[in-house]
Parts: C-alpha cells; structure tokens; sequence
C-alpha cells in the first residue's frame, strides 16, 4: 500500500497581464469559495498603525460585496462593528434580516481605544468564536478582525482563524503591501499541538482550463499588493472612520471633564446620557444586568466599558428605574414575566 502526502493548494487562477486581476480572482478564490462551501471565513489583519490594515480589509471587504452584488458604499455602515455595542446589533441583522440577506461580510475594526483592554479582548475572542461556532449553522460570513498584533488574539482563539495578513505600506505610495498566510494546526505532537503558518500555494494556467495541453505554472507569491478601494468607498469609510474616531476623542474629553466637575461639585450628564440611550434601545438591557439568585445585578463589564465610578453607578441604576418606571417599559417587562410564571405553574 502506497500513502499518498497531496500538496494542498490554495488557488488556481488564469494568467493575465493585469496584475489587479490576478489578485481579486485569488482572494475569491480563498475567501468567497470557504463559505459557498458553507466554511466560515476568519481573517486576521495585523500590522503597526497607519501601515494599512483598515484599507485592506474595506478591499476584501469590497471583493466579497462585489462577487454577492451588494452595494458596498450602501451597506457598509451595517458591515463594519468598533464596538460590543454595534455587534451585538448588526450581526444579528445580516444573520436574520431579510433585507440584508446579500451580506456575507464582516468587518471589526480596532477601536481598543472605547472600550478597556481587557474587555476588548475578550470582546474581539467572543466575535471569532461566535462566527466558527454559531453562524456556520445559519449564514457562513467572511468575517474579518483588525487588530494591531497576533498576540491580541488569546492562543485557543487563533486556532480557529483561516487567514493570517500582516500589512506593510512604502513611503509616499497608494497601496499596501499584504502578506497572507494560510493558518493550520500541527498536531504531529498531540499532546502539544501548535499554531503554524504557510506561504498560499497556487497556479498560474494559460489558455481555457478545461482543455487539454494548458500550460501550469506554480505560483507562490510573497505578498498582495492591494491598491485602494473605489474613490466614493474610501471617502465614505473615511467618513465614518472619523466619526468612530472623534466618538473616541469625545469620550476622552467627557472623562476629562467629569474629572474636573467632580472636583468642582457640579453634577456630570454621563448618567443622563447612558439612561437615556439604553431606555432608547430598550433591546439591549441584557447588557446591564443579569439574573443571580432571583436578583437583578449590573454585570461588570458594564462597568467596565463605561468607566462607571461605584457613585456613578448607584446614580444610574437608581435614574434607570425611575425612567423605565415612567415609561411603563417595568410595568410591562413585570407583567410577562408573572405571565410566565403562571404559564409555567400550568
């Protein structure tokens, strides 16, 4: 008996002088072709600031939309998350919403700025679990995670990410230079498996692949290079980029500023602002609190993402009630919940 070791290869695409071309066939072909299978898709982009990582994944990003027919400078509001708060919302739309049935992409893009370190990371490896756990079930996605190092990316957690892209942009140029690797697990030694990393694998063939006599050549390339997107795409990203950005120097200015109003004694509007956003999304209440023997209690990492002081918090629970109160939301939330009890007694 012969045991046969096969090359795995990662794409095979036709020859053309346009390089640009050769490109995008090659991402369709890693990225698109894993969830037509019905696989879902992790890509990990890292690289030092302002080498490029946001830029390459609105291509990717692009390169899917386009293979799908979705209108990326229209839906790209909904396909790009910087925070818990926003996940949560819009992964359960392209999952669920018909309207946004096209929708095969995710971008979460760094924003460790908004929320604690710690709370972003765990934040980052709940994501990825998620779309290898759960979605695969329900719409396979291309789900894609900037983030700055590997190392963001606790070691159980990169076991289950595809694509490893580390980006690099020259000086004064309008491209950036990819670097993709293919991820895979080598268990050689099963009692300690490791996380490896491989150059793509592909071919170059010339003329019509289904007849005979086509000329192969094997294909490794050392990197991408990925050009911008279309010019309406990258001024909109650019808008809402700067958007995130300024919520992230607002919320800096507002710390400092309930710093120096405490010291002064005036009262802060950060309780006001929180109660009057959650009682506005009253979806997200999960969020605050959760169930212990019968009791609500407020989760930490509510605490945790808003920098919520012990007063801070005695503040808001107290304005919360009062509000929900007044806007019957606890009458009704208490009224399923006896209904339920009821239903259950029966």
């Amino acid at each position: 008996m012969c045991i046969m070791h096969p090359i795995i290869i990662d794409f095979s695409v036709q020859h053309s002088n346009d390089a640009k071309k050769i490109g995008v066939t090659i991402c369709q072909q890693l990225f698109v072709k894993r969830i037509l299978a019905k696989k879902p898709t992790v890509i990990l982009i890292t690289g030092d600031s302002g080498e490029g990582k946001s830029y390459t994944a609105l291509k990717i990003l692009e390169i899917v939309n386009n293979y799908f027919g979705v209108n990326t400078l229209d839906s790209m509001e909904d396909q790009i998350v910087y925070t818990p708060l926003e996940y949560s919302k819009k992964i359960k739309a392209i999952l669920h919403d018909k309207n946004k049935k096209k929708l095969r992409c995710m971008i979460l893009d760094e924003a460790r700025e908004l929320v604690s370190s710690h709370l972003w990371y765990s934040f980052v490896n709940k994501a990825i679990a998620d779309v290898n756990a759960l979605h695969r079930t329900v719409k396979p996605l291309v789900f894609i995670v900037v983030v700055q190092f590997i190392r963001d990316i606790d070691p159980a957690t990169r076991r289950t990410i595809q694509f490893y892209c580390n980006c690099a942009r020259p000086l004064n140029q309008k491209y950036v230079r990819v670097n993709i690797n293919r991820l895979w697990k080598d268990e050689r030694d099963i009692d300690s498996p490791k996380i490896r990393k491989r150059r793509l694998r592909g071919y170059l063939f010339y003329g019509d692949r289904q007849q005979k006599g086509n000329k192969w050549i094997r294909f490794l390339p050392t990197y991408l290079q990925v050009s911008l997107p279309e010019k309406a795409v990258y001024k909109r990203y650019e808008k809402i980029n700067y958007e995130r950005k300024s919520q992230i120097l607002n919320r800096k200015l507002d710390d400092l500023l309930h710093l120096i109003e405490k010291e002064s004694g005036v009262t802060s509007t950060k309780v006001n602002d929180l109660v009057t956003y959650f009682v506005d999304h009253p979806e997200l209440m999960d969020m605050i609190e959760r169930r212990v023997g019968g009791k609500c209690v407020m989760k930490t990492e509510f605490k945790t993402m808003f920098s919520l002081t012990p007063t801070e918090v005695q503040d808001f629970q107290l304005l919360l009630y009062k509000t929900l109160k007044a806007s019957k939301i606890i009458q009704t939330r208490s009224t399923l919940e006896e209904k339920e009890v009821v239903e259950d007694e029966s």
